[in-house]
């Protein structure tokens, strides 16, 4: 039977790993200076070697062999582990052993002595899918194994592990692999496989895995099996269900004309072809991306892109479109995710961005400071192309949540308002500490991050920024702390509690009251509850208290200056009380 590349190529020694350097160093020095530890922590993005290293790590320590830190792969320990015929590497899938009772098993097997090699090495991959019940039942074999024992737990998702299992591992982060060292290993493969391929469709290969190996190699050994002689950059496309730039740049320019009958035939095209709606629409983002970043630099390292395919369309879009459009894109891209029949809702994608529909509710001016805060968000969002967003609750309130009504104040509150927002402090970090939960401090801070893909929201934007800002810190079922650094965020944020708890379920699905301090603030709370010895009782909010917030919404508490949180220059509109 044929054997798969990635498996082929899999590498057999730390010499062989590409694009994990630190990582390498790091776990060469262990195997050196003898300071093995009982459990190792592997993360970071699917395809990057947390698996691979993590055998290799396994036979290294059992070589009898052993020429510096490299495995003579010769020897009984290092040749059972290379025909997975030993038993002293137990490897557990926890995706499907992930109850109680099998880590009560693994538990009852730790004492047993190795049979041929010094260690007896448990790698349990996708770790963060085990129980609460099963990760309780590890704790303590995790805490205090036997001195035969390692465990290398690996996971694409390290947020979902309790923190007392991490405080108790080694962890070693791994990074996406750079392009160069990719290049490097795939044209190895290529000479040594006789696999012919042109430089750009190599290339393309490598932007479209994101860093990782397994999947450049996955669709390298298709383009090979799809080609008839040499790999060319159309074979990489047709696989991958992609357009090349040439033909993504056609539908563009149709988007851009407002050609929507044109736009209409080219998906009919696309469809007939087999094209992949899903990463069509991605590639559209990168190629949007592109362009704000060609308007408004003088130099551009793009990937694998030319910049004679955009010369024709700059000049076309302004900068504000750009972002309109991307906005528009992002709310659709979820919705295709979602959705059983994608390609209508890419009709509808299409129909809105031919439209005009929504730029009069654009307000961002087209300045410096605001394109480069822009630049810097696409960027953030467009390199995580596995991120799934979650879909919006269908309970809107953006009559209480549009920028429009937003107010942004200074510290000219008055003495009376103040207090009340003391008050309203002290009720809510008191309610938080009374059911405070790690595990939804966690979640929350998860899921917070999900408030980037309103960054560019005409109605939300103002809002998702603040969240993404601050520092969360404290969290129940019913109450969320965050923190500023600086105090001015602070005061925005509790001038609009409303207005952001309105918009609070669109992120967690589910309404919480929310409250912001300063890191001072925060200091002084956290001790006196550290200190404090008898339990935090419920306290219920009075009508003062709401009627100060339902002020806030009809612009009575804040009068003072106000200014735009993306440094915008704003004038307040005296007949109505808002932003103008």
């Amino acid at each position: 039977m044929h054997q798969s590349l990635y498996r082929k190529y899999r590498p057999q020694t730390f010499d062989d790993v590409v694009g994990q350097k630190v990582i390498i160093k790091s776990l060469k020095n262990v195997i050196l200076k003898n300071k093995i530890s009982h459990a190792y922590l592997f993360t970071g993005p699917r395809g990057t070697g947390k698996t691979s290293v993590a055998k290799i790590l396994a036979k290294t320590v059992n070589c009898v062999n052993l020429t510096d830190t490299s495995p003579c792969n010769e020897c009984v320990s290092c040749t059972q582990i290379n025909q997975k015929q030993t038993v002293d590497v137990i490897e557990i899938d926890a995706a499907s052993n992930n109850g109680v009772d099998e880590i009560r098993e693994l538990k009852s097997k730790v004492s047993l002595v190795p049979t041929v090699g010094k260690y007896k090495i448990y790698i349990i991959d996708e770790v963060h899918m085990l129980t609460i019940g099963a990760f309780n039942a590890l704790l303590k074999t995790l805490e205090e194994p036997p001195a035969h024992i390692i465990f290398i737990l690996a996971t694409t998702e390290p947020h979902k592990i309790p923190e007392t299992i991490l405080s108790r591992c080694q962890k070693f982060d791994f990074k996406r692999i750079d392009d160069k060292s990719m290049d490097k290993r795939l044209k190895y493969i290529c000479k040594s496989e006789k696999i012919d391929i042109e430089d750009q469709a190599l290339e393309e290969i490598i932007r479209f895995s994101s860093g990782g190996m397994r999947d450049s190699i996955s669709l390298l050994e298709q383009a090979q099996v799809y080609s008839d002689s040499i790999i060319k950059l159309d074979d990489v496309h047709e696989i991958n269900g992609t357009l090349p730039q040439s033909q993504l740049k056609e539908l563009i320019e149709n988007i851009i004309d407002k050609n929507l009958v044109e736009v209409f035939k080219l998906l009919e095209k696309y469809d007939e072809q087999g094209k992949n709606l899903i990463k069509l629409v991605e590639e559209i983002i990168l190629f949007f991306k592109n362009i704000v970043i060609l308007k408004n630099t003088n130099s551009y390292i793009a990937e694998n892109i030319s910049r004679e395919i955009y010369n024709d369309i700059i000049t076309k879009i302004s900068t504000e479109e750009v972002f309109q459009n991307i906005s528009k894109i992002y709310n659709y891209l979820n919705k295709m995710k979602n959705y059983s029949n994608p390609k209508l809702v890419f009709e509808l994608l299409m129909i809105s961005l031919v439209s005009n529909e929504g730029e009069e509710n654009n307000n961002y001016k087209n300045n410096d400071s605001n394109i480069e805060r822009k630049m810097t968000v696409i960027n953030n969002q467009t390199n995580d192309d596995n991120q799934i967003l979650k879909e919006p609750i269908k309970k809107e309130k953006t009559d209480i949540i549009n920028n429009d009504n937003i107010h942004l104040t200074t510290d000219t509150q008055s003495v009376q308002n103040q207090e009340l927002i003391n008050k309203i402090k002290h009720i809510r970090v008191n309610n938080t500490f009374t059911n405070a939960s790690r595990a939804i401090l966690n979640q929350i801070k998860t899921d917070v991050e999900l408030s980037r893909k309103y960054i560019l929201d005409a109605n939300f934007g103002k809002i998702a920024s603040l969240l993404i800002d601050a520092e969360i810190t404290a969290a129940s079922d019913k109450n969320i702390v965050f923190v500023y650094t600086r105090n001015s965020m602070t005061i925005n944020f509790n001038s609009n509690i409303l207005k952001i708890e309105s918009f609070i379920p669109k992120i967690f699905d589910k309404e919480y009251n929310v409250i912001a301090l300063n890191k001072d603030e925060w200091s002084k709370y956290r001790k006196e509850y550290k200190s404090k010895t008898k339990k935090y009782t419920y306290i219920d909010e009075d009508k003062s208290i709401k009627d100060f917030l339902q002020d806030q919404i009809k612009g009575k508490v804040i009068k003072d200056e106000i200014h735009n949180l993306f440094g915008d220059v704003i004038e307040y509109n005296t007949k109505k009380e808002g932003i103008k």
